[in-house]
Order: structure tokens, then sequence, then C-alpha cells
């Protein structure tokens, strides 16, 4: 019961305050403690339907009254001389709708028979009493067509405001009625399904879709929101069609500054919320199935145009271990120079993501007791990008050293779960220790380097295959693809190796691949500027 409750038998109407108005609307009512959160008052009914009837009148006379107690105080009127926006009113409108439809799917349909001369002994009906779902129904029709009058009277067009409220109307009373779900119905639900098993950035990156894909549909009405997504999840999905689909990737393509990597993530989005609402039973087709088409090609274009990703150049590898190297002796000045002088050893020999790295703790390295093994860092699946990349990496001797460092200047009292890498504190939407690291190494890059949009973080990873591959022309025995595969934690392409192949050798295979890789892949050069200290 939307602004009413039941007191006994009576029913009473019940007059929100917005919280921000606490404390006036307390001042001005003379609130024993101060603040007012609601007034209630009496109906003077035991009748729900006259109650109804009497709600929005009993209504207005609050707010009339509040906001005149309030003048006396020299204070503003409640929500002062706002008006809402269209987008506004058709959230309001659908806000509306969704609880009269609850209303109606409670509300009781018997309806009383009339029988010829009130004798039901002759078992003839001449009539029927209207039922309660009835009576809402008719309730909610009035409800909704006050509420629309909003939008022809903001309307500085009356036909084409005339039009937008018929059309509102129309879609209002679908969702009362049943007939029609908005898609806020269904993201309430799918949103939560997706908490736990995605990362906090790409529930964001869905939510950012959704704005957008509310701003098209407010800008194809013509119509200002202020809330883009809260406008999308008005509409009900049974209005989405393979058009509305197509004049939004046309819509995103014109935008400025959004390149089509980006269109591609909206319509994936799309994508995917509309399979899983044809799963649940909501959707009869999916109308956002190959919207995606040819989006691969502008990605690869506007990659060329904008310098495609690549490893670093060895002479750009040895610039970088020189600065890090000279930071080290300003440590005061430059806070991160030990960690990132860490890094530069680490991520291009064992071609570790670079969240996998700033993670380590003492647990997830592993030292063999057998001798002549080598150590190895275990890549767990809280810190994996994907299934595949769960893994173990062996570290060169070059890296070992950086690794044992660390572990020797830990305190006494440290535990398995003690982090390798203190500095690294957790971060960011989804509390990851890179995130602090992935800023500090990009100030780095561009300090040292200069603006080089081909090269990042990622790049070590692609030294690392660049190594193996150098290795194995150069006649590396175990330096294979599906090695390499194994080792930076990518699913094999064949389906010889993904699926008939060992899933993992012989660790002393991967050993053997890593010394090869160092030995045969990296120059003599660079070799010693990663293992001088």
């Amino acid at each position: 019961m939307q602004n009413m409750t039941r007191r006994g038998s009576v029913y009473y109407v019940r007059f929100i305050v917005p919280k921000e108005r606490w404390h006036d609307v307390g001042i001005a009512t003379g609130a024993r403690n101060g603040k007012r959160r609601d007034i209630t008052k009496s109906l003077t009914t035991k009748d729900y339907r006259e109650a109804l009837v009497r709600r929005d009148a009993a209504l207005t006379i609050i707010r009339e009254e509040t906001n005149a107690a309030l003048a006396q105080q020299n204070l503003p009127p409640l929500h002062g001389d706002w008006k809402p926006s269209w987008g506004n009113i058709q959230q309001q409108l659908t806000e509306q709708a969704l609880e009269a439809r609850k209303a109606l799917e409670e509300a009781d349909t018997y309806r009383r028979p009339y029988y010829e001369n009130d004798d039901p002994d002759t078992g003839h009906i001449v009539a029927e009493a209207i039922s309660d779902r009835d009576f809402g129904a008719d309730v909610v029709r009035e409800e909704l067509r006050a509420t629309v009058q909003k939008i022809e009277a903001e309307s500085t067009n009356k036909h084409e405001g005339r039009e937008r409220a018929q059309a509102a109307y129309k879609q209002a009373l679908g969702i009362a009625m049943g007939t029609a779900t908005p898609l806020s119905v269904l993201l309430d639900r799918w949103f939560p399904q997706l908490e736990g098993h995605v990362t906090k950035e790409l529930i964001d990156r869905h939510h950012r879709a959704f704005t957008r894909f509310g701003q098209y549909l407010a800008d194809a009405q013509d119509l200002h929101t202020d809330n883009p997504e809260g406008y999308a999840r008005s509409i009900p999905i049974e209005r989405i069609d393979r058009k509305a689909a197509g004049h939004f990737r046309e819509w995103l393509e014109k935008l400025p500054n959004v390149g089509p990597r980006v269109v591609g993530f909206h319509l994936s989005t799309m994508n995917t919320f509309w399979k899983w609402a044809q799963d649940v039973g909501y959707a009869e087709i999916n109308p956002w199935e190959g919207s995606t088409r040819g989006l691969k090609k502008k990605i690869a274009k506007a990659s060329r145009e904008r310098g495609e990703k690549r490893p670093y150049t060895e002479a750009e590898l040895i610039a970088l271990l020189t600065q890090a190297r000279e930071r080290l002796q300003h440590p005061k000045k430059w806070p991160w120079a030990r960690v990132i002088y860490d890094m530069l050893r680490l991520a291009p020999l064992t071609g570790c993501r670079q969240n996998e790295l700033a993670s380590l703790t003492v647990g997830r390295i592993i030292q063999p007791a057998q001798p002549g093994l080598l150590w190895r860092i275990s890549i767990t699946e809280e810190v994996s990008k994907t299934r595949s990349s769960t893994r173990e990496v062996p570290l060169h001797p070059i890296a070992q050293e950086v690794i044992a460092q660390r572990l020797a200047e830990l305190p006494a009292e440290h535990t398995l779960d003690t982090q390798l890498f203190p500095e690294c504190k957790p971060g960011g939407r989804d509390d990851k220790p890179g995130h602090y690291l992935s800023k500090r190494y990009a100030t780095f890059l561009r300090s040292a380097l200069g603006e080089k949009p081909e090269i990042d973080f990622h790049s070590f990873r692609r030294c690392f295959s660049t190594f193996m591959t150098t290795a194995e022309a150069n006649g590396a025995q175990h330096c294979s693809n599906l090695v390499l595969d194994h080792l930076i934690g990518h699913k094999p392409v064949s389906l010889a190796h993904n699926t008939y192949a060992a899933k993992r050798f012989n660790w002393s295979v991967y050993d053997k691949a890593i010394m090869e890789m160092v030995a045969k892949g990296v120059s003599d050069q660079l070799r010693t500027y990663m293992s001088s200290t």
C-alpha cells in the first residue's frame, strides 16, 4: 500500500519526508526530537477502495500544510522549485506502475454474483459485482493518467507533448497490468547474480553500457534525462527490437572519444544480458545477436593507427633498468623505485601479469627439496585472470635472486599469507594489489621513455614470448609453443595441444625451458643489466 498504512481497521495516509529535510520539517511542525521522518493522518475509513480514493487528496493537503509551516520558519518548501525532466517522469511512472502491478497481483479477483429476485436457489445469475482487482485497475488508470499529464504540461509543443503522454501512459499501463516488463525488474535480478562471479570492474562496465543505452533511448525520443540508466530501466524489454539495437550501435559509433573497442564492450553487455533474459523466459529473441559484426576489423584498424602493442626493445629494457637503478639511490624521492626495479627483473623472465606478481605471498613461493631444480612461483585461482592462468612458473636465478632478497627482508613472525611486496596495497574496485603498481609504473614509464602508448606493463609478457620464440629459433629444445602456453597461462590453440596433449609436463621440462630461454633468447648485455645490483 503505497503511502498508506492501517491501524486496527482504519486506513491512514503516510506522507514521507525527504531525508535531507527531516530536521527542517521537525522544526516547522514542532517534533519532540527535532526531526520528523513522516506525517500520518487518518483517512477515517475502514474500506480499502475508499481509502485509495481519498489518499491523493490527503497527501496534497499534508504537503501544502507542511510547506506553509516551513514558510513561517523562513525555510524553503519541500523539493524547492525543482521540476522533473521527462526522463525522470518516465522513471516515476515506471515505479508507480510496478507498485500498482504488485497491488493488483495481490488483489482479490472474486466477483460476487447477483441472482434473479435475489434468490440464489434459482441459479440464475443476472450480474456480478466488481472485484477488488477490477476496482484497483480503474484506480490505477486514473493515477497513471494524472502522472502522464505532467509530460504534456512540460512540453512546449502541445501536439508532441500529447503524443509522448499517450505513449508513456500505454507503456506504464502495460507494466501495471502485467503485459510488459521494464528492464529494472530484470536488471535488479541480473546484477546480483554477477556479484562474486565477475570483477566489480566488469559490473561497472555493464552499468556504463546501460547508462549510454538510456541516453540513446532518451535522445531518440528527444527527451532530457538526468539519470540515463534510470531511464533505460523504465523501458519494457518488449520494446527493444533489432532496429533499436542497430540504431544504438550507429549512435555509439558517432560519439566523440568512443572507439570501436568501447562500442564492442557495450554491445557485448547487451548481448550477455539478453541471453540471460531469454534463459529466464522474459525475451523471445535476442536482438543483439550479431550486433558486433565487423567491429574486429575496426578495432584492428584503430589499433594500427594508435600503434600496435609490442614488446620492449632491448634498448628500452636497458634504459628502464638503468633509470630504476639510479632512483634506488634516492628512496625518499622515489619510494616506488625498489618495487619497479624488482618487477623489471621478474616480469620479463616469468611472463606473469602485473597483479600476479604484486599479490605474491610467502605461501606461493615453492622451494623444491631436490637439488638442481629451480624455485617456482604459484599463480593461484584467486589471482589468475582465467582458468588457464592457474600455473606454476620456474624462476631463473636472476628472478630467484629478487624473490630470495624479498624473503630475507620479511619480519621473523611472517606467515604464509605475508605479501612479498608490502608496498603494493590493495586498491581499485576489486581491491587488487596491482592497482597502485599500475599507476606508479605508468608514471615511471612515461618519465623514462616518454609517451609511447604501444608499450605498457603487459609488454613484459610479450617480451617473455619473444625470448622463448627467439631461443627456439636459436636451437633451444624445450622452448616449444606448447611449453610457452603452459608457462604464460594461455589455452593452447590447436586441438591436438588443448585436448590430447598432457596438461602439464614433468617440471624438469619447464626448468630447462626457462634456462634455455635466458641463455639463447636474451642477449649477454641485457642479461648483465638484469643480474647486476
